[in-house]
């Protein structure tokens, strides 16, 4: 089973945007997705709830109070809380897994998201056979702030796998419970392009279609 966690203890960073976009991707390949909720707040689960009947089918579960089930899956997205401790998240992880890590590029953001990534020891990671990337998320265009932000990575040599822009598709997306990728591919031409390189991370298997790769 491929195992994805989307985690970051800063508060706010989009790790529910990032964790329901992926699942829903995967559903829509014809996987079968549980999307381990392990947020009290519940915002994936509620996001589930409000998913349209035709859309890819995914199994949500509430982690944060009951063991993951038994029955088998191909995909595993798990969405982590905020505030949530390194030792929280070592404890999910197992070798083989991927962590993604949200960053927004603001100063407050990047610094404890640099602190969230030193606490986990980006080091012993490795060594337990898990792989992180990190993603720039709700970029708005090449702002000064984005530039620090992928420069500083660069300069640290972290993973940045992707940046996402800013914009309101997103925000609707989770309003009604579904995602871009269960949306008509011209009103997020824009979007879908920049998860390929994401996308091929997380599944070196990927393939995006033609049409895909000329958005």
């Amino acid at each position: 089973m491929k195992r994805i966690l989307v985690a970051n203890a800063k508060g706010g960073c989009g790790k529910t945007t990032l964790a329901t976009q992926i699942a829903s991707h995967f559903a829509a390949q014809g996987q079968r997705v549980l999307l381990a909720d392990y947020d009290p707040q519940r915002s994936a689960s509620d996001w589930l709830q409000n998913r349209p009947a035709g859309c890819a089918p995914l199994t949500i579960h509430p982690a944060w109070q009951a063991p993951l089930p038994k029955e088998p899956y191909d995909v595993l997205v798990g969405d982590m809380p905020a505030a949530i401790a390194p030792q929280a998240v070592w404890q999910v992880l197992k070798a083989g897994d991927k962590l993604l890590v949200p960053i927004l590029p603001s100063p407050s953001d990047i610094k404890a998201s640099l602190r969230f990534l030193m606490a986990l020891n980006l080091a012993d990671l490795a060594k337990g056979g898990i792989e992180v990337g990190l993603v720039a998320n709700r970029v708005r265009g090449n702002t000064e702030y984005a530039r620090r932000l992928h420069e500083l990575l660069e300069k640290m040599r972290l993973p940045l796998v992707a940046s996402i822009r800013d914009t309101q598709n997103y925000v609707r997306a989770m309003d009604h419970g579904v995602s871009i990728f269960d949306l008509p591919a011209y009103r997020v031409r824009n979007d879908l392009a920049q998860w390929h390189a994401l996308l091929a991370w997380l599944d070196p298997s990927y393939n995006p279609a033609p049409q895909a790769i000329q958005a």
